[in-house]
């Protein structure tokens, strides 16, 4: 694998992970709408969806790092 074909690969992964950052912010705007709100569950998922993008930006950051190419 040559070195374009890695740096595509990582970076197909961190725009995975972006996407998925992406879902997450969609779900705890649909999951407070008015009919979910009045449930137990739903106030903990919400609650812990900006933990969970805090956590997986900071393992993105890291990763970047470890793989930053110098050209």
């Amino acid at each position: 694998m040559n070195m374009q074909n890695r740096s595509l690969s990582h970076e197909i992964k961190l725009l995975i992970v972006s996407i998925v950052c992406a879902v997450l912010l969609v779900l705890g705007h649909l999951l407070l709408a008015k009919s979910l709100v009045e449930q137990v569950w739903v106030e903990y998922i919400t609650a812990a969806i900006p933990f969970v993008l805090c956590i997986i930006g900071g393992l993105a950051i890291r990763f970047a790092i470890n793989h930053d190419d110098v050209q």
